[in-house]
């Protein structure tokens, strides 16, 4: 049976599943009677009149987000207010009125709202708009971005936009912090950023890697830590971000290597190698630098004097180690460190005498220093023997003879002591590189030594020989030659044999002479002094 509704006219029952299909016309073709229903072919949207105004009927937009100048789409940006031109916004969501939806910007600190230059109303879940920059400021922000339809309904996110007139700052440009050494500790390298307003910045790595042991503070942007890993590049970009901007840099830091080799200390802004023993100086790839050095010989031992009857004769003082104090270029590659030895003197039954020996020569850097040369051996009744001084870096001192008169060793790098003494009772002076030796009461004392100051460490003598000993007022058979000659001025005035046996290089004393008719008594003269090396550069860290 039909439903009478379906033919009265009155409270009809719409069906099927088409739809309704209503009055619709143009605005101006609206009858305003209370209740009338109809689709407004200029808003596009169904309306309906309450008596007093057309009201649209429509569904609210939403808004799922942003993208600003091209980013990623958040929610939330911040843009810089204080920088020229227009900002590109494309905003996306849901039900946009693409005939005659709006957009604004409200402060939610209070101001006035921000207007968009332009809007393209893309399709109903994307509009692009551009604003101008420098309508937005910190102190009215955040904005709340606004779109409102046609029908008046609206879709606001709140706290989208935040005004920030400058992004940190990086203190460094881009690119190489520096070098750092592999197992040596840094101070800092400065990766950080400021913000003009104040604002806290936190740094992060957020690309690449430190080499193992160091890190980045995150408030300040120091990197910190004692380094190691392979000796390579490190490349690696900073983040330093506020509540509101974030800026990034790249930054690279070298893993090198330092030089090793003997005993390494630090002074006065100088890293010093120290060698008292041979050794290798390996200086890595990658490292170059000017170098001072000293390198010293090992000092002649003191000669040894025999009794056989009569006036019997002193050794000589022992000649100082040669010295070489300059600056060389060092580069990547080992260089051999021998050290030169001390000469030694052993008391001798030899009728000759003898058994002292000359220092060691010193190598390093490719260069030499030649060993002091011994002192000559006492021999009763002759000169010129077998055993005489030798010539070295310093030479040694010539002996006592009882039947000749004569003088002080003689002056000058290489050459020996005089040969020979006199008969009452004074010795032959050890031969110094500064001046002659001297004969004094009971021996002559080697002549002042070179002395060479070195960047970063202390100074070093390479001394004259030690004063060969002669007999003195008592007859004392045990007055000998001491290790050790005098060390330049440090020598003290009738010192028996050497003064200072400290000294790297120094020569040996003589030995003494003694009256001891035919009792067989044998003396050795001082030992001379080991060489040493010193090699100092500046501390590259």
């Amino acid at each position: 049976m039909a439903d009478s509704r379906d033919i009265t006219g009155k409270n009809r029952k719409f069906t099927g599943t088409g739809g309704i299909k209503v009055p619709s016309g143009t605005e101006a073709q609206r009858v305003n009677e209370a209740g009338t229903f109809r689709f407004n072919t200029d808003t596009n949207l169904a309306e309906y009149y309450d008596g007093t105004d057309w009201k649209p009927i429509d569904a609210p937009p939403t808004i799922t987000g942003f993208t600003l100048d091209g980013g990623a789409s958040v929610t939330s940006a911040t843009i810089d207010d204080e920088a020229s031109g227009d900002a590109t916004i494309v905003i996306s969501g849901s039900n946009f009125d693409v005939t005659s939806g709006t957009v604004v910007f409200e402060p939610e600190g209070g101001g006035s709202n921000v207007s968009v230059q332009s809007i393209t109303r893309t399709n109903s879940s994307s509009f692009t708009v551009t604003v101008t920059r420098g309508d937005f400021n910190e102190t009215d922000g955040p904005y709340a971005i606004k779109l409102t339809n046609g029908s008046g309904l609206a879709a606001t996110l709140a706290s989208a936009i935040t005004a920030d007139d400058s992004a940190p700052a990086f203190t460094e440009a881009a690119g190489n912090l520096g070098t750092v050494y592999d197992g040596i500790a840094i101070t800092a390298l400065d990766a950080g950023a400021t913000d003009a307003d104040g604002d806290t910045v936190t740094h992060t790595i957020t690309v690449g890697s430190l080499p193992t042991g160091l890190s980045i503070n995150s408030s300040t942007g120091s990197i910190t830590g004692t380094p190691s890993g392979t000796l390579q590049d490190y490349t690696f970009t900073v983040s330093a971000a506020t509540a509101t901007l974030t800026s990034t840099r790249e930054f690279t830091i070298t893993l090198g290597a330092l030089p090793t080799g003997g005993t390494i200390t630090t002074s006065g802004g100088n890293r010093i190698h120290t060698f008292t023993s041979s050794g290798s100086f390996v200086v890595p790839s990658g490292f170059s630098a000017t170098a001072n050095y000293l390198i010293v010989a090992g000092g002649g031992a003191g000669g040894d004097f025999f009794t056989g009857g009569g006036y019997n004769a002193g050794g000589g003082g022992g000649g100082a180690g040669g010295m070489l104090a300059s600056t060389i270029s060092i580069t990547a590659q080992t260089y051999s460190i021998t050290i030169g030895a001390k000469g030694t003197s052993t008391a001798s039954s030899n009728t000759s005498g003898g058994f002292a020996t000359s220092g060691g020569n010193t190598s390093a850097l490719g260069l030499t220093s030649i060993g002091g040369g011994r002192g000559g051996a006492g021999n009763a009744g002759s000169s010129g023997n077998s055993y005489a001084a030798a010539s070295g870096g310093s030479g040694g001192g010539g002996v006592r003879d009882s039947y000749t008169s004569g003088g002080s060793g003689t002056a000058g790098q290489g050459n020996a002591g005089a040969n020979y003494g006199t008969a009452d009772g004074t010795a032959s002076g050890g031969g110094g590189k500064g001046s002659a030796g001297s004969n004094g009461t009971n021996g002559g004392f080697g002549g002042d030594g070179q002395t060479s100051s070195i960047s970063g460490s202390s100074t070093y003598y390479s001394a004259g020989g030690g004063g060969g000993q002669g007999n003195d007022a008592t007859w004392n058979s045990s007055n000998g030659g001491t290790s050790g000659g005098g060390n330049g001025s440090a020598r003290a005035s009738n010192t028996v044999g050497g003064y200072d046996a400290t000294t790297y290089g120094s020569g040996g004393g003589g030995s003494g002479a003694a009256f001891d008719s035919g009792s067989g008594n044998f003396k050795a003269g001082g030992d001379g002094q080991n060489g040493i090396v010193i090699i100092s550069y500046t501390d590259p860290t």
